[in-house]
């Protein structure tokens, strides 16, 4: 992902909406992607560093005073995280397409022979947009650069993530196989940035408790933390659990459409998630991957 140069003021054009279309659909979206108030979904997304824009002038776009230009609309997508392409991005796109052309009569002129009659794609299932919206935790770009700086402070992360007890260092350095003065250490680090919590008894536990986290992975500067995280999976793989490869040629805009699908699946495995131990539990990757190979 590029990114431009970006400063304060120029983040706006100077157009003033009729209605506030755009406010009220991008207030939706933030709601909708688990940020319940601007200040969070501003600050948790890094801030003037991802948006490049004061707080201030970001709440300008709320209250419907202004419109993001054209080129600064891709920062609050990735900040949503949506992709143009998601059923639940249409409105929101449509809204800022309607504002920027002042709205009314004049909008409708130029939208409505250009959209009127186009279906609309089928959203995602209603329990994974509930989960997105009540029940997940978007990590702060400096939450996951803790997390991400050691093999030892990832999989301590993890664990915190995925159990709603509450460990010793040692503890956790002997379930997950790890040293302890690592884990020690790497628990500490995650206690400062505040993913974790130390209990009075020398415990510590994950801050927000029987909740699903989300990489600020598409966020700038994020891609070493990425790379790195990659790097202790694929070192922790032991045989592959179930593998399936299948070969098609198609359209771009139809595997456009289907990665949709892929995407939504994944989702659906937060479903099966467990945050106690079981008989037989533990971490499972799932990774889905479609890459195309020749022009034909």
């Amino acid at each position: 992902m590029k990114y431009f140069a970006c400063r304060g003021a120029n983040y706006y054009n100077p157009v003033m909406t009729d209605s506030g279309n755009f406010a009220s659909h991008l207030i939706k979206a933030r709601t909708a992607a688990g940020f319940d108030t601007a200040y969070k979904f501003y600050h948790r997304n890094g801030g003037r560093k991802h948006f490049g824009c004061t707080f201030v002038h970001y709440m300008r776009v709320e209250k419907g005073e202004s419109v993001p230009k054209p080129e600064w609309l891709e920062r609050i997508m990735i900040a949503l995280r949506l992709l143009p392409t998601q059923a639940e991005a249409r409105d929101l796109l449509m809204s800022y397409l309607r504002d920027s052309l002042g709205g009314g009569r004049t909008a409708d002129y130029v939208l409505n022979p250009l959209f009127s009659g186009q279906p609309q794609a089928a959203g995602g299932p209603d329990a994974m947009t509930w989960m997105k919206a009540h029940s997940s935790v978007h990590l702060t770009p400096e939450e996951f650069s803790a997390m991400a700086a050691s093999e030892t402070a990832y999989w301590c992360a993890e664990a915190l993530c995925s159990d709603s007890g509450a460990w010793t260092p040692e503890e956790l350095a002997k379930k997950l196989g790890l040293a302890p003065k690592k884990a020690a250490k790497a628990l500490e680090s995650l206690k400062e940035c505040g993913l974790a919590v130390r209990t009075a008894a020398g415990r510590y536990k994950c801050r927000h408790r029987g909740k699903f986290f989300t990489y600020p992975g598409r966020l700038e500067g994020m891609g070493p933390q990425l790379d790195a995280v990659n790097s202790y999976l694929e070192k922790a793989g032991t045989a592959d659990f179930f593998e399936r490869l299948e070969l098609v040629r198609a359209e771009e805009g139809a595997m456009t459409n289907y990665r949709l699908q892929l995407a939504q699946a994944m989702d659906g495995a937060n479903a099966y998630a467990a945050h106690a131990a079981g008989r037989n539990t533990g971490f499972y990757l799932i990774k889905l991957r479609m890459r195309r190979l020749k022009k034909f």
